[in-house]
């Protein structure tokens, strides 16, 4: 951050006051214009809850006004180059009584203006909530020392170690993940990941990922822990693919959601992103994919749009981008590149 720098500070509420007061204080003593955007663009996205206003907007506009581009949000992330998003959501399944046809609509509105904040320079982070103490079966006191403790690391180090794996998927062309109802192989020929800038973007931080090739997944995949998207819970899933494109899924509870999510695009039918866990700090799936997809030992498939930076990134477009946790701390469970393990039984080995 420079001096002239036009920040905004971007909070679903003020559950995270006294954060939301540090980052003001500072980003004014670097000589930042800052833009205090509280419920705003949050909200815009699905990510504030208190209240009740998505639900009443989802359940009783029209189609039409679901579908009036959003003006006011497109004119802030014009004028900002830079994002602090505080997210505190205080019931993860806010929406799950709301028509998913009403919350595609909403997305496919506006994705395509949360598109350009995610080009510009941002971090986010989910503050403890007494929601989220609640998913992950923490007190609030414990849940805060696990948030700290996970968030708070060293990232140099940590990028360091992340570089290694990242070397490894660099020079890569093929990724098999082998595990308990998965047998899934993914192309990574030309792709790059990304990573070892740690700490750049999301805080906790602590993956690799990359863009899979967009025709060449083969096999299946189950995701065993429930799986969250738009306030709607998803259950047991399991896909199947063929030239990288899911051409047969299921799913215990959310099918439907799950269906729609799918048929809304066909980019939404392949792959994204291929990610792998590598924060040792996080342990516990809590139902919240900014720290689940660091769990050290898992891997996570993002369905649809890919980023479109160079390391990291990929071709695949889409209406959402749903990250889904697979665990791979268990008996048999491996993860190659090229034949070469690099995650086996829960342990990165590179």
């Amino acid at each position: 951050m420079t001096k002239d720098s036009n920040v905004i500070i971007d909070a679903s509420d003020f559950a995270a006051g006294d954060l939301i007061h540090e980052c003001y204080r500072l980003c004014l003593e670097k000589g930042a214009n800052v833009y205090l955007d509280i419920c705003g663009t949050n909200y815009e996205i699905g990510r504030a809850d208190v209240g009740g206003f998505m639900q009443t907007l989802l359940t009783t506009a029209s189609d039409k006004q679901l579908s009036t581009p959003r003006a006011i949000m497109e004119a802030k992330i014009n004028w900002a180059d830079k994002f602090i998003r505080i997210v505190t959501i205080h019931n993860k399944n806010f929406l799950a009584n709301v028509d998913p046809e009403k919350i595609t609509l909403w997305s496919k509105n506006y994705y395509p203006t949360f598109e350009k904040m995610i080009t510009k320079d941002w971090l986010l982070t989910y503050f403890p909530t007494h929601g989220m103490t609640q998913n992950a079966k923490m007190s609030l006191e414990e849940f805060t020392d696990f948030y700290y403790d996970a968030c708070i690391v060293d990232y140099k180090k940590q990028g360091a170690r992340i570089k290694k794996l990242q070397d490894v998927v660099d020079k890569g062309e093929r990724v098999h993940i082998k595990a308990k109802g998965t047998d899934l192989t993914l192309g990574i020929k030309g792709r790059l990941a990304a990573g070892a800038d740690s700490g750049r973007r999301n805080i906790p931080d602590g993956e690799c990922f990359t863009g899979p090739e967009e025709t060449v997944t083969e096999g299946y995949i189950t995701f065993d822990y429930p799986q969250n998207r738009d306030g709607n819970e998803v259950t047991n899933i399991r896909f199947d693919f063929k030239k990288g494109e899911i051409v047969k899924f299921s799913a215990d509870t959310g099918q439907k959601f799950l269906a729609k999510v799918l048929n809304d695009h066909p980019g939404n039918r392949r792959l994204g992103e291929l990610g792998i866990g590598m924060n040792p700090k996080i342990k516990n799936y809590i139902k919240d994919i900014l720290f689940d997809e660091k769990i050290m030992g898992t891997v996570h498939l993002a369905l649809g749009k890919a980023y479109e930076e160079a390391r990291g990134g990929g071709k695949n477009k889409g209406t959402t981008h749903w990250d889904m946790i697979k665990d791979l701390r268990h008996k048999g469970s491996l993860v190659t590149v090229d034949d070469k393990a690099v995650v086996a039984e829960g342990k990165v080995l590179v």
